[in-house]
């Protein structure tokens, strides 16, 4: 494969053959590599170039790129602590089932079949409706710091971007990034 520059070095395609191509290299384009051009000696007689291919750095993210980035973790996140959609459905309607049985004062002769289903080995149907209750709490205290996290994030990278500011923006990407997956941490099915 030759890789065909244009007269300074900047790469603008590859064929197959070299005919007609003044400027040219058989050395292979490394990738990924952005913005790429080749730094050497051109050989007159040939017009291949030897030396070594350079690039300008990675290019600068988008606003919507960093916040897809955001939606997808804080997405694969609350699929981590909830599991799949129905197991969420499950969990709200114990949650709610415990709820009702605790503001009925923990009667013996209704208990929520949520609940019973929890009242295992040993503990009480109080005890159960208490646990799913302060489950529940965590769960929902995660899905707000998800959500602020994320909402905070994409405006914010939408200001940084619009600024001029990508290293700045990407930067907001990472530590938003690093507060969800400490809020996470031990809740729900991500408790290991």
């Amino acid at each position: 494969m030759y890789y065909i520059l244009d007269s300074k070095g900047g790469f603008l395609y590859s064929d197959a053959d070299n005919k007609n191509y003044p400027n040219w290299t058989l050395i292979p384009l490394p990738q990924p590599c952005w913005n790429p051009r080749f730094a050497g000696a051109r050989d007159k007689a040939t017009g291949e170039w030897t030396g070594m291919w350079l690039q300008d750095g990675e290019p600068a993210p988008t606003a919507e790129e960093l916040c897809v980035r955001i939606d997808n973790y804080a997405d694969e996140m609350r699929r981590l602590v909830a599991g799949d959609p129905l197991r969420a459905v499950e969990y709200e309607r114990a949650a709610a089932e415990a709820q009702q049985f605790k503001d009925d004062g923990y009667p013996d002769n209704a208990v929520p079949r949520t609940v019973a289903a929890w009242a295992i080995t040993g503990r009480t149907p109080r005890e159960a409706a208490d646990s799913i209750l302060a489950e529940a709490e965590q769960y929902a205290e995660v899905l707000y710091q998800i959500r602020e996290h994320r909402l905070q994030a994409k405006e914010l990278i939408k200001q940084k971007i619009a600024a001029g500011a990508a290293a700045e923006a990407k930067q907001i990407a990472d530590d938003a990034i690093k507060a969800i997956q400490t809020a996470v941490a031990g809740v729900g099915n991500a408790k290991g």
